[in-house]
């Protein structure tokens, strides 16, 4: 249908930002996104983008349908899914740190597929703060427990973390004994765990603002900065298992831990009815151990 077709074109350059990216994500030239989204623009008797040789960005009317075409092609999309409450199949679009995926996820995603031949995949990842309301996604995998209404968090795996620095950089400028050495450091921050750093122990809590050195949304760069001596980072122990199996990272601040996480899907309410992502859900869950825990409601 090109209605359909058309807002689905809409869904993603206002995911993408710009005709281009969208014409290359959906495998078409630009002047194609560009005539759909003049005939739904046509068809809604609205401007949806304001645009310029600049920047393209949603107008106001574009930002008051946009839920409400998301819904619309939800619901089409589930309507495809031949009415049947019990067959696993259909599109499913899944959101998630690049890190987490490609250590841990990314397999299990490729053995669900096997398992599902009647599903395919649309997997972006994104190393930035979680979002499970993002435009066209199912599924969310984050960290942070979710501050959004409507949706459920559903617990798959502890997500270890740790002050890691380099054998180098520890000979170099010693290792601090307590958190509050850390303001006479070079340290590496992420996202994740921001400029304010939590630490808990036998002695008490400690929370404490840094200064850093380097601040980067991706974990698999501050592993690198980590690897070349450019100070201390909060990581993903199993990022970084090998380097400090092999020497080349070392644990500071062993008796100081950083604030216990999970690895957590999250589901907004319109998409948890889908088979699709139920079966992800459990199949995620069984995979990682952790069947017997439910979901977290917001």
């Amino acid at each position: 249908m090109d209605n359909i077709l058309n807002l689905r074109t809409f869904l993603t350059v206002s995911r993408l930002g710009s005709f281009a990216a969208a014409a290359r994500a959906m495998s078409v030239a630009p002047s194609v996104v560009s005539k759909r989204i003049g005939q739904l623009e046509h068809e809604l008797h609205a401007q949806l983008f304001h645009r310029s040789t600049r920047e393209l960005k949603l107008s106001e009317d574009g930002s008051r349908l946009l839920p409400r075409c998301m819904q619309l092609v939800t619901d089409y999309d589930e309507m495809r899914e031949d009415g049947s409450s019990k067959r696993v199949s259909g599109l499913l679009r899944i959101e998630s740190p690049g890190s987490v995926a490609a250590i841990i996820l990314g397999p299990l995603f490729c053995e669900f597929l096997n398992l599902y031949p009647a599903v395919d995949l649309d997997l972006r990842l994104s190393d930035r703060l979680d979002n499970p309301l993002s435009p066209g996604f199912d599924v969310t995998i984050g960290t942070r427990p979710s501050i959004y209404e409507d949706v459920t968090d559903y617990p798959l795996m502890p997500y270890p973390c740790a002050a890691y620095a380099s054998r180098e950089y520890v000979q170099s400028r010693g290792s601090p004994d307590h958190p509050k050495q850390l303001n006479k450091h070079d340290c590496l921050v992420s996202l994740l765990h921001g400029k304010t750093w939590h630490f808990y122990s036998e002695e008490g809590d400690f929370a404490l603002n840094i200064k850093p050195r380097m601040m980067v949304n991706d974990a698999t760069v501050l592993r690198q900065g980590v690897l070349q001596n450019l100070g201390i980072a909060i990581l993903p122990t199993l990022l970084v298992q090998d380097d400090v199996d092999s020497g080349r990272i070392t644990t500071v601040l062993p008796n100081f831990r950083p604030s216990p996480m999970w690895i957590k899907a999250q589901v907004h309410r319109r998409n948890s009815v889908k088979p699709s992502v139920r079966a992800l859900i459990e199949f995620l869950k069984q995979k990682l151990g952790q069947p017997d825990i439910g979901p977290d409601k917001h």
